[in-house]
C-alpha cells in the first residue's frame, strides 16, 4: 500500500511538472533568443516537427517568419485561427480574444518590458531611476522603523521584547539584593561606630 501511495504521488507530481502549453496553431509564444528575443507571436502554421511559422500584426518586427521549436516558449494564451491564416484574420482574432493584453498584464511580461525599457534608457534616466529607488528605500525603512518602534513586528524587536521581561525581573531582584547588602553594611558600620564611642 505504501509503495502504491508513493507511486501515485510521484505520478501526480510528474503531471504537474509537465507543461500543458502544447505547440499548436493559434498559440501565443515568446521567442527566447536572437534579434527578436522576448517578442511575442502567434503560431500561424506548423511546418514540421522542428519548425513553426510565427506572426504578430501588432509588432512591426514580428512579420511572418519561420522559427525553430527549440527557440520558442509556448504561453498559456490561445487565439482561434485556422491553419495558414492571413495577417488580417490573425489581427482580428487577437483583437477579439485580447490575448496580447492578457499576456501584457502578467508578471513575466512586465519583467521583460522593464528589461527592454532599461536597455533603451539614457544615462540620465538610469540616474533618475537609481535616485528614486534610494529615496523609496529610505522612506520605506523610516516608516517601517517608526511603526516597529510602536508595535514590534521585526525579529529583532520581538526578540528584544521577549528578553526584556525576564531580564528586568532578574535585574530588579539583583539590584534589590545589592541594596540590602549596602544597607546592612552601613548599619553595621554605624553600630561599630557607636560601640567605639562608648
Amino acid at each position: 500500500r505504501y509503495q502504491r501511495r508513493v507511486r501515485g504521488l510521484c505520478t501526480l507530481l510528474a503531471l504537474r511538472m509537465v507543461s500543458s502549453n502544447y505547440v499548436r496553431v493559434g498559440r501565443l509564444v515568446r521567442i527566447i533568443r536572437g534579434p527578436r528575443a522576448d517578442r511575442v507571436g502567434v503560431i500561424a502554421d506548423i511546418v514540421d516537427a522542428n519548425r513553426v511559422i510565427l506572426e504578430n500584426p501588432s509588432d512591426e518586427k514580428m512579420w511572418r517568419h519561420v522559427q525553430n521549436v527549440k527557440n520558442i516558449q509556448p504561453l498559456k494564451f490561445i487565439t482561434k485561427i485556422s491553419r495558414n491564416a492571413g495577417t488580417k484574420s490573425i489581427a482580428e482574432s487577437l483583437l477579439a480574444s485580447k490575448a496580447l493584453e492578457k499576456y501584457a498584464a502578467t508578471t513575466v511580461a512586465r519583467k521583460f518590458a522593464a528589461k527592454a525599457a532599461l536597455a533603451k534608457s539614457t544615462d540620465f534616466e538610469r540616474y533618475q531611476l537609481r535616485v528614486a529607488k534610494r529615496s523609496r528605500a529610505h522612506w520605506t525603512r523610516k516608516i517601517f522603523n517608526d511603526k516597529d518602534a510602536k508595535t514590534p513586528v521585526s525579529f529583532e524587536r520581538t526578540t528584544l521584547k521577549k528578553i526584556e521581561g525576564p531580564h528586568k525581573k532578574f535585574a530588579d531582584k539583583h539590584m534589590k539584593a545589592r541594596h540590602d547588602r549596602i544597607k546592612k553594611h552601613f548599619a553595621a558600620r554605624k553600630a561599630a561606630a557607636k560601640t567605639a564611642k562608648k
